[in-house]
């Protein structure tokens, strides 16, 4: 435990330190971006599995599904270059689905088919689509709501409201602390009341998880249940998905659920009458995006030029088509309408010092473009 934590602070330090160093670099948002990257690929290493000191257990999301183990640790057809491509990424789970047909799909000995691996934001995108379920049922009169509708500790002026769309694009404003963040991922509630929280800060895009606590907030009240059991009732159940588990407090953070469940979720972009969530709702998702003027995505591996929708990324080069859900660690996926495919991908990120990674090929992921712009 104390190891731990003496690395972790290591980390911390030594991002801070290498920050400060490269803003006087002719370099500087190469490097920005490659700091960036190995911290990401740090950080997610120690909050990567269940029982990470970091973490609290996370509650249970109840399954259906059942599927035969000995489908599951096989590639269904033979890849040679994605085959090498998980052997150098760290990657522990990879599924690709082409026009409905899974055509891959090969896991690690240690990732339990993907429920070992923490998602991380990719909980983000399941908080967004139960908004839109809740949009759909009436419990939510629409994303342009005040959040003070369902959180009215949070006091606002009215013509300056924080609305649900204002969280869901994290342009709210919001200045939380890094206190609540690391109460919220140990179990516990904000250390700083509702009616404390300042939204007084820059309204345009700034990533902050906090802006999905708050949505998930409302989502319990509104439900009158635990989000695990939201989870449950709204997703993992109509879906007929395996058994999985969530740390109900963030919101933002800590779904630990096997590929094939993520691949369903993917299967939602692809399907506009899934039955679950509106199409109308999906599209939202997809198209309310907005540009950052300086946002860091492992996938793209740049600063500039992404897109964000309801925590749904853009901005590959020559591939405007193409979509995705991502969390810290590079867990993706990546659907392409045009082709009608979606990949998975959970797992880690190695580190810059392993030179025989996948570090420091032309891109991070590029077996993945190359099979997302496929027909076959």
């Amino acid at each position: 435990m104390l190891a731990n934590i003496l690395r972790f602070k290591i980390v911390i330090g030594l991002t801070v330190l290498l920050l400060v160093l490269i803003m006087i670099s002719p370099f500087k948002a190469s490097l920005q971006n490659g700091i960036a990257l190995e911290a990401n690929a740090h950080l997610n290493e120690l909050m990567a599995s269940p029982n990470s000191f970091l973490l609290s257990s996370p509650a249970p999301i109840s399954g259906g599904a059942k599927v035969e183990p000995e489908l599951l640790k096989t590639p269904i057809v033979t890849n040679d270059e994605l085959n090498a491509w998980f052997d150098r990424s760290q990657t522990q789970a990879l599924i690709v689905q082409k026009k409905g047909r899974i055509i891959y799909e090969r896991y690690s000995a240690d990732a339990d088919d993907g429920r070992n691996i923490n998602a991380m934001s990719m909980t983000k995108t399941i908080v967004a689509i139960l908004i839109g379920i809740a949009v759909d049922e009436g419990l939510i009169n629409s994303e342009k709501d005040s959040i003070s509708l369902y959180l009215p500790e949070i006091k606002q002026h009215p013509t300056h409201a924080i609305t649900l769309r204002d969280l869901l694009r994290h342009t709210s404003g919001i200045q939380s602390t890094s206190q609540d963040l690391r109460a919220t991922l140990g179990g516990n509630p904000l250390i700083t009341p509702l009616s404390a929280i300042s939204f007084k800060g820059d309204r345009s895009f700034r990533y902050d998880n906090i802006n999905y606590h708050l949505l998930s907030l409302a989502l319990t009240r509104v439900y009158k249940k635990p989000l695990n059991r939201l989870i449950e009732d709204k997703l993992w159940h109509p879906l007929n998905l395996e058994k999985a588990a969530i740390i109900n407090t963030t919101g933002y953070c800590c779904v630990f659920a096997t590929a094939r469940s993520w691949l369903e979720i993917g299967n939602l972009f692809l399907n506009p009458t899934n039955g679950v969530v509106s199409s109308h709702w999906i599209n939202k998702m997809v198209k309310d995006t907005l540009i950052p003027e300086w946002f860091f995505v492992q996938a793209t591996g740049k600063s500039a030029g992404n897109t964000y929708g309801y925590h749904l990324y853009g901005g590959l080069p020559e591939l405007s088509e193409v979509f995705w859900i991502e969390g810290m660690g590079l867990q993706l996926v990546m659907i392409n309408p045009q082709t009608q495919t979606i990949i998975v991908r959970l797992g880690g990120i190695p580190s810059a010092l392993n030179v025989f990674s996948n570090r420091y090929d032309s891109s991070i992921i590029a077996p993945l473009l190359k099979t997302l712009t496929t027909e076959r």
